[in-house]
């Protein structure tokens, strides 16, 4: 195996632990539920607290990626993710547990950016489209461990030995990012990262904040990466247990069809968008407004009865939410290389921050009805859908207005 790609390999695995931290609170919810007597409030500031947390680090991890690069960012967040599991899985109390939580948001905050600036200095830029669906769909394995895999796990380990051991495993990881992790490759290894006297961090920041279309761009991942998380992450589960009577274990199995969708739809949608569309915005536009289609079935179709409907529907929510990945390649084109990173973790500050806040917004919509016996009706999140519905469609009317991106042609030779 080739140095970038055990790189690779190593950055997928910790971008693997994020999608899991960031999804397993809508399995072992009951557990949290009871251990800590929550409402669906706090349940929802207790899974949102790690978007919270992991937005706002995007705003220095571009640059810290793009003068500091990434080995030193990932090896020592990573260490910091692994200290936040081991503290969730200890927390006696519910601020100890949010404490956890945040502190695994913190150290998991560079994961997706760290690895897709390794992507963007290894490897060829006509490869970009391809390999970011490629990242997304082996990261979101993660999501699919934390279904019926961690449902199996806390059954026989409980919650908290689970957290025991994918803390033990991400720190291991942290520590072989450190080995083998470069930040270039040995032809420009001895030239800075990035020049200050070239670019200072306000002109970078100035020159992403300041372009129109990020802002497009940036709504659109708010809308369609956080409704994706917050029902993937959280609400999905709560919703299935009570609005039809499912178990944890087989409301893991329905939620595994977000993953499945997902982990085909991203590769898939980057091939198509790197060999035979060339519009970068175009394709987002049908993909993203396909995806209105489930959310509205979340919203007024779906309910007892019709269980039949749940894998096609959820597996149809990951299948088209992946068309996110498109809008990354799609803004990664509008910036030179030296402040790529600034720019798209600054739009990763929007996509997470998203899921933190629609998240904890849905749980005070479903709060707003009476629960009986910790059960809450199924118009209660019926009611919170319709949240994530027009908010993308009113996102996906806003990216009308954006500038389209030139992707590189896999026709045209490299450039020397």
């Amino acid at each position: 195996m080739s140095r970038r790609n055990a790189m690779l390999a190593v950055m997928i695995s910790l971008f693997f632990f994020s999608f899991f931290y960031r999804t397993s609170p809508a399995v072992i919810s009951p557990h949290l539920l009871r251990d800590f007597s929550l409402g669906a409030e706090k349940l929802g500031l207790l899974s949102s607290i790690f978007f919270i947390v992991f937005a706002v680090a995007q705003i220095p991890l571009g640059p810290a990626l793009d003068f500091i690069g990434p080995r030193k960012v990932v090896s020592v967040l990573g260490m910091l993710g692994a200290l936040g599991s081991l503290t969730f899985a200890l927390a006696p109390s519910y601020e100890v547990c949010l404490l956890g939580r945040g502190l695994t948001g913190l150290g998991m905050s560079c994961m997706y950016m760290g690895t897709l600036t390794i992507v963007a200095n290894w490897y060829p830029p006509r490869q970009f489209a391809t390999l970011t669906g490629i990242v997304s769909s082996l990261g979101n394995t993660g999501a699919l461990t934390a279904t019926i895999p961690l449902a199996l796990l806390a059954g026989s380990l409980g919650w908290r030995g689970s957290f025991y051991l994918f803390a033990a495993l991400n720190l291991l990881l942290a520590v072989l990012a450190w080995v083998i992790i470069r930040d270039r490759p040995a032809r420009v290894a001895n030239q800075p990262v990035l020049s200050p006297g070239h670019f200072s961090l306000g002109k970078a920041f100035r020159a992403v904040l300041g372009t129109p279309t990020f802002w497009f761009i940036a709504t659109l991942n708010f809308f369609t990466a956080g409704s994706f998380l917050a029902f993937q992450g959280l609400w999905g589960g709560p919703f299935l247990m009570d609005g039809f009577e499912l178990s944890p274990v087989e409301a893991g199995s329905v939620l595994s069809m977000i993953a499945f969708g997902y982990i085909i739809g991203c590769p898939l949608i980057g091939m198509i968008s790197d060999r035979l569309v060339p519009s970068r915005k175009t394709l987002t536009l049908i993909i993203l407004s396909i995806y209105l289609v489930p959310l509205l079935s979340l919203s007024f179709f779906l309910g007892p009865g019709r269980n039949f409907f749940l894998f096609p529907v959820f597996f149809s929510i990951g299948l088209f939410a992946s068309g996110v990945v498109l809008s990354i390649s799609h803004l990664k084109e509008l910036f030179p290389t030296r402040i790529v990173g600034t720019a798209l973790s600054l739009n990763n500050l929007f996509a997470i921050g998203g899921a933190g806040i629609l998240q904890y917004l849905m749980g005070w919509i479903i709060e707003r009805h009476p629960a009986v016996g910790r059960i809450y009706p199924i118009e209660a999140y019926q009611e919170a859908f319709l949240l994530l519905l027009g908010g993308m469609a009113g996102s996906l009317l806003l990216y009308l207005r954006a500038k389209d991106s030139n992707p590189p042609s896999l026709l045209s030779p490299p450039k020397k």
